[in-house]
């Protein structure tokens, strides 16, 4: 509907343009705020990026402070320690230099450079800002000008004076020695920036102020071609039976619209006829795997028909109902006789519902990227569950691997992990994470050589297998039966059957021998028992990571 009418819906292109108007005050691409750009507040104290409000609590602030003041002084040392390195070098350039001018434009020069703009004299700033009758150019030699009035005063402007200064480049160029000091104290410098926590705020969408850009009908979606003035508004098909969209100022002082603020009370009226179906076929979508609207994007001609539409509909009324509680609409969900179904199949009961359309059974269906990494981590007790606050920064390994950094209370949950398109988590995109750059809305669910492979060699699922056996032995001590057990139950969720654990002890045995005869020979007996020990278990503790059963919700 940007370009023309919409083909199949009936979305004229003006509704298009209506609607942007809305976002307008706060999105205009003629008045773009952005995101990096800094600005300083009244006080000059701090920076903040332009699309961050400075909106913490005074114990979020006090913590930074705190927390930031010591590192700040660190950083500041290396500065000056680093300056200290370059003062002589830079002198003994600047020396250099001033052998190309005449004996009496010298101290002159000196002068200037040695004493700080505040506190120059008025004939040394005259020096510095004016160059009189200057028809010299320092790199093809100096003549004196003929000016009894002026004398060599009219040598020193601006740019004399940017023609004797040393800069670090220049410094890094002549002397190896210091460029490599440089080179090291800037490292050092860099990593304690990267310990800084950034100034307490939130990243937000909020009006400009004042008047927006008016929003015009672009034929054919041209800027150059602009068609008539439309005012914000919503599509007309979704208009019948429900108030209307009322652009009412709110009495704030904040100099606001009210545009978007109008639009969310349109949209969150009782009997609207998309919003409450639309959520409520998310919340299945994410249960089931599959939504009674298959085409979650599209509710229109070109989407699929629901497959329950009764259900969709009671659904969304018992949502508004329920004063558009999402907890209230899970618990409803997964407390269902739909939802609590097993998910074998039986051909004579389910053969008419081969899809599962009918919803006769539960789908048997993988857990999602998020989920398998934060189950690895929670079995081995290493899944640091502390809410909020900055992202776990990416790890890239030698291998090309990327982790998320993980701390001495363990590694945080997949979502406070950091997400870049160039360096995303290894293990999560394996498992099909939604990507970076599109409106995510359904995930992919891919069976892939590649997954299997991760699963086996990644370092992350290794090094955790091992923090889980060890998790294990702690709390149940060298009884292999019950060890399987424990294995068993915290990663499965039952406990295995007598065929399963007479086989998983051969197995650890098995595992334990060939620790035993890999660890070198050094160890003293009995800690290399015990650490073969250790090891056996958490071999089978990495394959029980790696089953179907584990990462499949059956």
């Amino acid at each position: 509907a940007q370009c023309h009418s919409h083909k199949y819906d009936p979305i004229p292109q003006r509704d298009y343009y209506r609607l942007s108007a809305i976002f307008r005050t706060a999105y205009d691409p003629y008045d773009w705020l952005f995101p990096n750009t800094n600005i300083d507040d009244p006080d000059g104290k701090t920076v903040f990026p332009m699309r961050y409000l400075a909106v913490a609590t005074e114990r979020e602030r006090q913590e930074a402070e705190a927390h930031n003041a010591p590192i700040k002084e660190e950083i500041e040392r290396l500065k000056n320690s680093l300056e200290e390195i370059a003062r002589p070098l830079r002198k003994k350039l600047i020396e250099g230099k001033l052998a190309k001018f005449p004996e009496k434009v010298r101290e002159d020069i000196r002068k200037v450079l040695r004493t700080s703009d505040n506190k120059r004299s008025s004939r040394q700033r005259y020096l510095k800002e004016r160059c009189f009758k200057c028809e010299v150019d320092l790199r093809d030699g100096l003549k004196i000008p003929d000016d009894p009035e002026n004398g060599v005063q009219g040598y020193l402007s601006e740019k004399f004076e940017a023609l004797v200064r040393v800069g670090r480049g220049e410094l890094e160029k002549n002397f190896e020695e210091f460029k490599s000091q440089a080179e090291k104290i800037r490292k050092e410098v860099n990593v304690a920036k990267d310990k800084l926590r950034p100034e307490p705020g939130i990243r937000a969408l909020f009006d400009m102020g004042g008047n927006p850009t008016p929003t015009h009908l672009l034929r054919r979606a041209d800027y150059l071609n602009p068609g008539p003035l439309v005012q914000p508004g919503v599509p007309s098909v979704l208009r019948d039976g429900i108030e209307p969209y009322q652009l009412t100022k709110p009495p704030w002082k904040t100099g606001t619209s009210g545009r978007r603020l109008a639009l969310a009370r349109w949209l969150v009226q009782p009997n609207h006829p998309l919003t409450a179906r639309v959520m409520v076929n998310r919340i299945w979508q994410h249960h089931f795997g599959v939504g009674l609207v298959t085409t979650p994007g599209d509710f229109g001609h070109t989407g699929a028909r629901p497959s329950h539409p009764e259900l969709l509909d009671w659904l969304a009324i018992e949502f508004v109902r329920q004063s558009w509680s999402l907890k209230a609409i899970h618990k409803l969900i997964m407390t269902s006789a739909a939802y609590r179904q097993s998910s074998q199949f039986d051909p004579g009961k389910h053969g008419m519902d081969l899809e599962n359309i009918l919803l006769s059974r539960f789908k048997m269906r993988r857990l999602d990227a998020d989920a398998i990494r934060d189950t690895i981590l929670k079995v081995a007790r290493r899944l640091d569950t502390t809410p909020f606050g900055p992202a776990a920064k990416a790890d890239i390994q030698s291998d090309g691997e990327v982790l998320s950094e993980c701390s001495q209370s363990g590694c945080r949950r997949s979502i406070y992990t950091l997400q870049r398109r160039t360096a995303p988590n290894t293990l999560l995109e394996a498992f099909d994470a939604p990507q970076m750059t599109p409106n995510c809305l359904k995930r992919a669910h891919s069976t892939v050589s590649s997954q299997a492979l991760q699963l086996w060699n990644s370092d992350v699922v290794r090094k955790n297998s091992r923090y889980f056996a060890g998790r294990v032995i702690d709390a149940i001590g060298a009884d292999l039966g019950k060890q399987i057990d424990q294995v068993y139950l915290m990663a499965l969720s039952r406990k295995p059957s007598e065929e399963e654990r007479e086989v998983r002890v051969r197995e650890v045995q098995e595992f334990t021998q060939h620790w035993l005869q890999h660890l070198g020979k050094n160890i003293p007996a009995e800690p290399k028992q015990a650490k073969a020990e250790w090891l056996g278990l958490a071999t089978l503790c990495h394959s029980i990571l790696n089953s179907a059963e584990f990462i499949y919700i059956d």
